[in-house]
């Protein structure tokens, strides 16, 4: 089955005529917000949230215009954005809602599955063991909305 790719062309219809900014409610906790607060973002970035399951649109859905791509290529997709997703190399040292959040961040899942700290372990492990054991690359860690650079249009 094929699967719509949503663009920053999407986003960019959804945004306030006033501010410019896409009102996007979050998921997942981060550093600054909890889950539903409402912020807005530019439109690239509420994209990289959206696609990263960290927020979804405030008002509204989102109705992809990208091509539909092959299964195949959607799941070399979902592999890139998890392959985005930066894993500190003492993430067995973080702490064990830090953890959490990282795997879900990992698994797409949002708040909608419950895991626990020894779950959160077996998904990060899964996703080190996928990239061939290697952690640590660049980014912010498992929550990289201030810091995580993000490529202008």
């Amino acid at each position: 089955m094929a699967k719509a790719v949503a663009t920053v062309e999407d986003f960019d219809k959804l945004k306030n005529k006033d501010t410019g900014l896409v009102p996007m409610s979050f998921l997942v906790p981060t550093i600054t917000e909890r889950v539903g607060d409402i912020r807005g973002a530019e439109p690239y970035t509420a994209l990289r949230w959206y696609n990263d399951g960290l927020a979804e649109p405030a008002k509204g859905k989102v109705k992809p215009s990208g091509e539909a791509q092959p299964t195949s290529q959607a799941e070399s997709d979902d592999d890139k954005r998890r392959s985005a997703i930066a894993i500190a190399s003492d993430w067995e040292g973080l702490h064990h809602l830090q953890r959490i959040a990282l795997a879900r961040n990992i698994s797409g899942t949002g708040t909608d599955e419950r895991l626990t700290a020894e779950d959160a372990n077996k998904v990060i492990q899964a996703e080190v063991e996928r990239r061939g054991g290697v952690a640590g690359s660049e980014g912010a860690g498992a929550n990289a909305l201030t810091t995580e650079k993000t490529p202008t249009p």
